[in-house]
């Protein structure tokens, strides 16, 4: 090799010499002047060598000492040994270490050991890590996520795979995650994934074993899935409940007809109460299909989960006709959303009996209010039978189930019904307490949709009565 490296060195020796003096006259003479020149060469590139060796020499054990995160079996290494590390590549983000009892040199990544430093400091920043010294985790469900802090609402830094082993570093504090009303079972844990990444992961579905512990075969897998515990946990209503109750405009005959869907848990029987059908489904457990939707075993339901308090249900009408229903989790219970509602309506009664209990119109009879809700109206002729049906009465009661939209709410206060005895049809009016009486505006060609008062009547009639 050596022998070449002289012929190519003299060969451009010659060259270079020629290019720039000419061809030398005496050809021995330049021969031997050129050996010379490659002697003296080779003894800098051997000194420059020899230099570097011991320079290599010299450095080696400088970085120091690290402590290993991630085991290597293979290497003979276990998490918590003491390294010993010699050379640092940010180009490969990884170190050179020597393997305890031998002569051995390998490579880690750079997040498999700790930064390396004195001995002494090496084993104290590895004592935080002493705990879980030999504990790895088996990621039990699919997608479940490692948290920049340790809170279910932090931010997401990694999406673990079911069967995915963790290395637990250290427990923290934090606060546990919920299903339905109830916190769950476990801590949170500073974990690392085997590209490094670090972060906070809730015990709840991981299954911690210790790598130096036999491992014992399980005949069944037990898999968590909060988002489908939390949404099987619930009952579910129909999607315009929520709308309603924001609206501010409950109708309580249909809140009591209580349409839902109740998942039923505990019971394996699905029930679903809609206006158009009552159905009952026995199942036996859900199952997580490829788009993230989930399927009832033994029914062709099948469940999207939007948000945590919203899904999507489609199934199969009594007709065998496909149909999809959004419902919503509500934050009270149906009787506390009726009960809220009566309140209403009773403040809306008192708010009247405040202008006055006597009423009195010249053209339009005279009406008295008791604090029972029922009413007498008396000589109301001339509006019959436009506005009140014939043969109707004179007493009745008073009710608040209808309602005005926005737009019609900035003239009038709401709409109030009087339902005479004798024939209970409802009478309702646009109404607004005035201080010194009620203006009432029929609504016979008003438009009402799910008693909700959407748009005026073309040229309805308006009434005056005074308060006495």
């Amino acid at each position: 090799m050596l022998k070449h490296f002289n012929t190519l060195l003299l060969i451009d020796v010659f060259y270079l010499n020629a290019l720039f003096f000419g061809l030398p006259k005496n050809i021995p003479l330049c021969y031997a002047y050129v050996m010379k020149i490659c002697n003296c060469f080779r003894a800098f590139i051997l000194a420059a060598v020899f230099g570097i060796s011991l320079l290599y020499i010299s450095c080696s054990n400088r970085l120091g000492y690290s402590v290993m995160l991630w085991s290597l079996p293979e290497a003979g290494l276990g998490d918590g040994d003491l390294v010993q590390v010699y050379i640092k590549s940010n180009i490969s983000q990884v170190y050179v270490i020597g393997t305890p009892g031998s002569q051995q040199k390998i490579e880690v990544p750079f997040w498999q050991i700790t930064n390396p430093t004195t001995k002494a400091k090496a084993l104290k920043a590895y004592e935080p890590y002493k705990e879980y010294q030999s504990v790895y985790a088996s990621v039990v469900t699919d997608g479940l996520p490692v948290r920049y802090e340790p809170v279910n609402t932090s931010r997401q830094v990694y999406r673990l795979r079911k069967g995915e082993n963790l290395k637990i570093l250290q427990k923290g504090v934090g606060t546990a995650p919920v299903s339905g009303s109830k916190s769950l079972p476990g801590d949170w844990l500073w974990v690392m994934t085997s590209d490094g990444t670090t972060g906070w992961c809730f015990s709840y579905n991981l299954k911690l074993f210790d790598e130096n512990m036999p491992q014992q075969a399980e005949e069944v897998e037990i898999v968590h899935d909060e988002t489908l515990e939390t949404a099987l946990d619930s009952v579910w209503y129909p999607e315009e409940y929520l709308t309603i109750i924001n609206n501010n405009q409950v109708d309580i005959p249909r809140f009591e007809k209580n349409y839902y869907f109740n998942p039923g848990k505990e019971t394996g029987t699905i029930e679903i109460r809609m206006p158009d059908m009552f159905k009952t489904w026995d199942y036996e457990g859900a199952e997580k299909l490829e788009n993230g939707n989930y399927r009832f075993k033994g029914t062709s339901l099948t469940m999207s989960i939007r948000k945590n308090d919203v899904i999507v249900l489609q199934y199969s009408d009594s007709k065998g006709r496909q149909k999809s229903e959004t419902f919503v989790l509500l934050t009270a219970s149906i009787e506390e959303i009726i009960s809220g509602e009566e309140a209403r309506r009773s403040a809306l009664l008192s708010r009247f009996l405040m202008a006055g209990s006597v009423f009195s119109s010249s053209n339009y009879g005279d009406l008295l209010l008791l604090e029972d809700g029922t009413f007498s109206w008396s000589s109301y002729q001339r509006l019959v039978p436009t506005v009140i049906p014939s043969q109707s009465g004179e007493r009745g009661k008073i009710v608040f189930d209808t309602f005005v939209n926005a737009s019609i709410a900035s003239v009038y206060d709401g709409v109030v019904t009087f339902v005479f005895e004798k024939n209970k049809k409802p009478v309702r009016f646009l109404y607004k307490l005035e201080t010194d009486g009620i203006r009432f505006e029929e609504t016979a060609d008003a438009t009402i949709k799910d008693n909700v008062v959407t748009a005026r009547g073309t040229n309805a009639l308006v009434l005056f009565f005074g308060n006495e």
